[in-house]
């Protein structure tokens, strides 16, 4: 999953790590690497049908707390979300608002909204926290692509400090001919204390197309997955054959993803221990392997 992601002005770009917005908790940090992921453009040639006007006023409608002077923003085709209106304002309660606006229907593909940071305990629950992402994507998201989501987890997430509230990620995976998407799906994060949403991102880019050409059952199990896995790691010297003996398989599952080059294969991961790990250790590691050629995608293997 993935979730990743999503205001740099000229040379800037070249020289320096900047802040896009921040507040009194934090903010978004943009870096110089970001910055090679996006190209700004010039709103008065370039053929889009959300206007700026149209882009600030759907942030404004989405929160009442905006201040109307100080919306500003850029049209930016972003790697990530294609071209985009990306905006951002502070709040009367003296803290910011930053939102990517699709320049050519007006959807807003994601929010992260500082505003909702308030002091107090939490009094919102696992499932009120479900409930409410539910009802927010139902109100911004077409029915066809409602059907194509399903929720993946819901994690707490500690307060950075004791007296403001937690929150409660949420994770949907995009669900393309039955399988779910690593790279494409839903993620909000609720306000444990008051339930309201204080980010959302909409990531939507795996072609359907590419998709329809891989035939979805695979060519070898998850077994012989393993054991190309297995065969790897004891090829490793900093691993080696005793380790590869004693993993032990969390789960496997089949998943789209795509590669380096944005090649989309369809792919057993597969989450394993072996004995390099603590009994309780909550953070098992990763690979996935194309579920037709046995090709070795990604190695996530991190060991302190």
């Amino acid at each position: 999953m993935k979730l990743n992601q999503i205001c740099i002005l000229g040379l800037i770009l070249l020289s320096a790590i900047f802040v896009a917005f921040a507040s009194e908790e934090g903010g978004i940090i943009f870096t110089k690497e970001d910055a090679k992921q996006t190209k700004y453009l010039d709103p008065s040639t370039a053929d889009v049908n959300i206007s700026f006007e149209d882009a600030k006023n759907k942030l404004i409608s989405e929160n009442q707390k905006v201040i109307n002077e100080s919306v500003h923003g850029e049209l930016i085709d972003d790697e990530n979300f294609g071209i985009i209106w990306r905006v951002s304002s502070k709040t009367t309660n003296g803290k910011s608002i930053f939102a990517g606006i699709d320049a050519s229907n007006g959807e807003q593909l994601f929010v992260y909204d500082g505003s909702k940071n308030v002091q107090g305990r939490d009094s919102i629950s696992k499932d009120d926290a479900l409930k409410i992402a539910e009802e927010y994507i139902e109100s911004r998201v077409s029915a066809d692509k409602i059907n194509e989501i399903e929720p993946e987890y819901v994690n707490y997430i500690e307060p950075p400090a004791d007296d403001l509230p937690g929150n409660y990620h949420v994770s949907y995976a995009r669900i393309i001919r039955g399988i779910p998407s690593l790279s494409d799906g839903i993620l909000l994060d609720v306000n444990a204390e008051t339930g309201e949403v204080s980010s959302y991102d909409k990531s939507w880019s795996m072609s359907e197309e590419e998709i329809a050409l891989i035939d979805t059952e695979p060519s070898i199990t998850d077994e012989k997955a393993v054991e190309i896995l297995k065969e790897y790691m004891s090829n490793k010297p900093s691993i080696g054959e005793e380790k590869a003996n004693s993993v032990k398989v969390i789960s496997s599952n089949l998943v789209w993803k795509e590669d380096e080059e944005d090649k989309i294969h369809l792919a057993w991961w597969i989450r394993f221990m072996d004995s390099s790990f603590a009994r309780d250790d909550t953070y098992p590691a990763s690979v996935w392997i194309d579920a037709h050629s046995g090709e070795m995608l990604l190695f996530d293997y991190s060991r302190d």
